[in-house]
């Protein structure tokens, strides 16, 4: 960090670095100041704000221990109350005495401790005897035999009131034997359902944002969760939310990991508090983001920086009317400079002013003058150089007289019946014809396909015939452009290094012209002795004479874009494969 704080001051504008040290005269101290004091208070809030969570707590863990003792009192007022006991004892002759019996005695009792205990969701008395229903009050023990819970605390139901909470679900009910049908060797079960939300409405009560809540039995089961996170009714910032939410929000397994941190003296960025319930070793664990404290120290924060923005503008505003003079110069040197960079070497750079600057604008004023003339002396001689050239190069290849002197050859050949010469002389004309393109660098598919065929004549005679040539051109791709003098190159790599090498069977080179929704494909493919991998995987850097292959790479990258390329493909011994593609484009 000190080499980069070192190397950014070095390479830092002057105006920068007269800015950077106003700026850390005058708001360093502050600042440190300020960060001191904002710890301090947050220290305190996260203190205050423990304690707190830890009476909030402690008042919704009393309110549940209440409402569980209400719960369990009515559940002892019912088991041990003898009427009720002595009714599903008795045996019956018939359904109507012992349906009268429930009626008169059983229903009046539930249902009044229902009516007053609006909570109670359902209670019910199952029977170990096959017993026909009544009502929900009374059932045989048959219905509940099949029930997940019922397996799972069968033996450790007892005459001592056992809670079953199921926290994924949102079910909570108790369940315990009947002490006075035991006593007369008969098994009964109470079960008492209560309404889940209102048994743990104690813990609604906590009036705070961005925090989260677990109760937990003594195995780490969860009975219930809360969390009281910030939401956004804007749609627009949901998915963004949601991923906020999900980072503060904490799975019971990460906040146990993140309790185990805290007690090995980790830090945390999480607020954690715990505390017992008194109710069957039940604990209620909250916890909240420090994050959220931020808020408490809303005020001190503005204060601190805005004293802190005060000093930086301050700083600033004097550090631009100081730099401004001292850099002027030096800025419009620099200006100067990019000025010439970007191509403008007729600036007149001049300075008026005694100091080094002025002396320094000065002399690159001079050496850019310079530097004009050399270049404008180098520039006219190169150009006069190139004229020449081109000059001697179109006297070199005029098509006209090739033209007439290969058609003067043609008449020749046929007056003297020499017709190998003849078609030789024809294809080398619409071979060159086609090439020189009247000097333009591109041509329809369907020329370059005529040039190619011209060509092929010629390597046929001069090969006697000893290839095949095989056409497979879509026709629909022949009104469309391409470069001139593409294929040539291929076909020819393709006789010289691949049929011609060939010692065994019968050779041939395939052209095959496709497209597709956007992109023109070409293909040159033979079965010569084909090409070693290692010379395969560097082909198109080598530096070839005339139109090689990397002649014809370059043109398609240069004319279309780097996207578009020549691909070779070969396999030693079996032949290569050369596919060129190019965008459609139809010939104007």
């Amino acid at each position: 960090m000190r080499n980069k704080i070192k190397n950014w001051f070095k390479n830092a504008k002057i105006q920068k670095k007269i800015m950077f040290i106003y700026i850390c005269i005058g708001t360093v101290p502050i600042l440190l100041l300020g960060l001191f004091a904002l710890s301090q208070e947050r220290k305190t809030l996260i203190e205050k704000e423990r304690r707190n969570i830890e009476d909030s707590l402690s008042q919704g863990a009393s309110q549940l221990k209440s409402q569980i003792l209400v719960y369990n009192n009515l559940s002892d007022y019912i088991a041990f109350n003898q009427p009720i006991s002595d009714v599903l004892i008795g045996d019956y002759d018939e359904i109507f005495s012992m349906y009268e019996q429930y009626t008169a005695t059983v229903d009046p009792v539930l249902s009044s401790l229902k009516y007053f205990n609006p909570n109670i969701n359902q209670i019910t008395i199952y029977l170990d005897k096959n017993i026909v229903k009544h009502d929900i009050t009374v059932d045989s023990l048959h219905a509940i035999e099949g029930k997940e819970w019922y397996g799972k605390y069968k033996d450790a139901l007892n005459q001592k009131v056992k809670w079953i909470i199921d926290g994924k679900n949102k079910t909570s009910f108790s369940a315990r034997t009947m002490p006075i049908m035991e006593q007369n060797q008969q098994r009964g079960i109470l079960y008492l359902d209560v309404n889940y939300n209102t048994l743990f409405s104690g813990f609604d009560d906590i009036s705070r944002d961005g925090y989260g809540l677990y109760v937990v039995d003594k195995d780490g089961n969860i009975l219930f969760e809360k969390s009281t996170f910030p939401k956004n009714d804007n749609k627009k910032n949901n998915k963004a939310l949601k991923k906020h939410n999900k980072n503060e929000k904490l799975s019971f397994k990460e906040l146990e990991k993140k309790m185990a941190d805290q007690k090995k003296g980790k830090k945390s960025n999480y607020l954690i508090v715990s505390t017992d319930t008194g109710v069957d070793n039940w604990r209620v664990i909250a916890y909240q983001p420090q994050k959220m404290l931020a808020r408490e120290v809303q005020t001190l924060v503005l204060l601190i920086f805005g004293i802190i923005a005060i000093c930086i503008i301050t700083s600033v505003v004097a550090s631009m009317a100081f730099s401004r003079f001292v850099v002027r110069d030096i800025k419009r040197l620099r200006d100067n400079m990019q000025a010439v960079e970007e191509g403008n070497m007729e600036l007149m750079v001049t300075s008026e002013a005694g100091d080094e600057v002025g002396s320094l604008i000065r002399g690159f004023g001079s050496m850019l003058g310079e530097i004009n003339r050399l270049i404008h002396e180098v520039y006219e001689s190169k150009l006069t150089q190139r004229k020449s050239e081109m000059t001697a190069l179109q006297a070199q290849i005029n098509p006209h007289f090739l033209y007439n002197s290969l058609s003067l050859i043609n008449w020749k050949a046929l007056e003297a019946g020499q017709q190998d010469i003849s078609k030789i002389t024809l294809a080398l004309s619409s071979f060159y014809r086609t090439s020189l393109n009247r000097g333009k660098n591109v041509l329809t598919i369907e020329k370059e396909i005529e040039n190619m065929k011209s060509y092929l004549a010629i390597q046929l005679c001069m090969h006697d015939n000893d290839f095949d040539v095989i056409m497979d051109i879509d026709e629909t791709i022949l009104p469309y452009q391409t470069l001139n003098l593409l294929l040539q190159p291929l076909v020819e790599n393709a006789i010289d290094h691949g049929i011609d090498l060939k010692e065994e069977g019968r050779g041939y080179i395939k052209i095959i012209g496709r497209k597709d929704d956007k992109n023109i494909y070409l293909t040159v493919e033979d079965n010569g002795v084909g090409i070693e991998p290692e010379i395969l995987s560097s082909i198109l850097e080598f530096k070839t004479k005339g139109y090689g292959v990397r002649n014809v790479n370059q043109r398609i990258r240069l004319y279309y874009g780097e996207e578009y390329c020549l691909k070779i493909e070969s396999e030693a011994g079996k032949g290569t494969k050369c596919t060129i593609n190019i965008p459609q484009v139809l010939q104007e």
